[in-house]
């Protein structure tokens, strides 16, 4: 059996469950969630009960498997990984220690690249990371690509919104703004002249296009950002999570933020001419490049 520690927001929540679920259509075992951390983690909830692959997992606590052992090693490795971090400047453990407790059934990985995995042959696997790169799941992209698109009915206000989406040559803009972003020696990465270059480069490219707005901050976009010269914008507010996921998904083209949420948003999009345009860096601190860029994203340097 496969346990997967969910941990961070829901476009984290989605790159953790891609790779456990990979790896449970793989080994052809069951896949249970560990959601302990959201009883202390206020900032942000349990999100995916609301996708489709919430069908084909099951909450921990409803078994009696004992995983004492596991949630001690996970403390362990917490804590040697901030020591490792600190001493060293550096955010690349490696691939050494991954294998070494890959091959223990202790899949953890903090780090922003992709690594083999050696497959466990344990009983109990443990995974418990972000595991931020396609990657993971490339092999069964398109049965995660279904499992991830949301299943909860769509409201009247909704409905109203995607018709409009779906009408036009949509592009979903998403702007990570919040205190917690704009404060992050780490993430404060996408500043104001990105978003425009981006949609100036979108106008190049697309016909006619109409911009809807996305953010965990609406009404700061709107005090700080002046779009008058693109015309056509919609700011997207009052939805959900799930349901701001949904409308992501259903534009054509995308200007992604480093924002797990928004690659998401691309990821899953139909429309086989797509464009995505993203920022040339995902971290301040960053001595190379991350696992979590495709090819499919053009980047605009930041």
């Amino acid at each position: 059996m496969i346990v997967v520690k969910l941990i961070g927001g829901l476009g984290n929540q989605m790159f953790q469950i891609a790779f456990a679920r990979a790896l449970s259509l793989k080994l052809n075992e069951s896949l249970f969630v560990d959601i302990s951390a959201y009883k202390k983690y206020k900032i942000r909830n349990y999100a995916l009960e609301d996708l489709f692959v919430s069908n084909n997992i099951k909450d921990i606590e409803e078994t009696d498997i004992n995983i004492k052992r596991i949630k001690i090693a996970q403390k362990i490795y917490h804590i040697y990984q901030k020591i490792y971090r600190m001493f060293l400047r550096t955010d690349r453990i490696g691939k050494k220690l991954f294998n070494i407790l890959s091959k223990r059934g202790l899949i953890f990985n903090f780090d922003n690249y992709y690594y083999d995995l050696i497959l466990p042959k344990k009983d109990l696997k443990s995974i418990y990371g972000y595991f931020q790169s396609e990657k993971y799941f490339k092999e069964y992209s398109e049965v995660i690509k279904c499992e991830l698109r949301v299943k909860k009915p769509i409201t009247k206000d909704e409905f109203t919104m995607l018709k409009k989406i779906k009408n036009v040559n949509a592009v979903g803009v998403s702007i990570r703004i919040g205190n917690d972003y704009l404060k992050s020696r780490l993430l404060n990465v996408c500043d104001i002249n990105y978003y425009y270059k981006a949609m100036e480069l979108i106008k190049e490219k697309v016909f006619d296009p109409e911009f809807f707005i996305f953010s965990d901050d609406i009404n700061k976009v709107k005090k700080i950002f002046d779009f008058s010269k693109f015309k056509k914008i919609t700011f997207i507010e009052g939805f959900t999570d799930s349901q701001n996921l949904r409308l992501l998904y259903s534009c054509k083209h995308f200007i992604i933020a480093n924002s797990s949420f928004s690659w998401w948003g691309a990821y899953l999009a139909e429309y086989c001419d797509k464009i995505i345009i993203a920022p040339s860096r995902w971290y301040n601190t960053s001595k190379y490049k991350p696992d979590i860029y495709n090819d499919q994203m053009q980047l605009i340097e930041v």
